[in-house]
């Protein structure tokens, strides 16, 4: 019991320092760009791709790719009737919007 009341502490702790940070940072901090990526199939390369042009407030653009290129996972098919689909994605542009 007492392990979860310590666990319970430390969830609500870390979740009032998270907000705190949250709070400390403005909308005026984050940088907006438009980050321009590339899906693709890599069995048939990088020009069979379809670009995404996507707008993304961060701290600066390195931040900005890495996240949008994380998150392109999100919108890729990734499979079709249960047979898995090659798929890759890369940074094509990035820029201040």
């Amino acid at each position: 019991m007492r392990d979860l009341i310590v666990a319970a502490a430390a969830t609500v702790i870390l979740l009032y320092a998270t907000q705190a940070q949250a709070d400390g940072m403005t909308k005026t901090d984050l940088k907006s760009f438009k980050v321009t990526i590339r899906v693709f199939d890599p069995t048939k390369g990088l020009e069979s791709g379809q670009d995404y042009v996507l707008p993304v407030d961060s701290p600066d653009a390195e931040h900005a790719i890495a996240s949008t290129t994380a998150n392109a996972a999100s919108f890729t098919k990734k499979a079709d009737g249960g047979k898995a689909l090659p798929v890759a994605s890369t940074c094509i542009k990035v820029e201040a919007r």
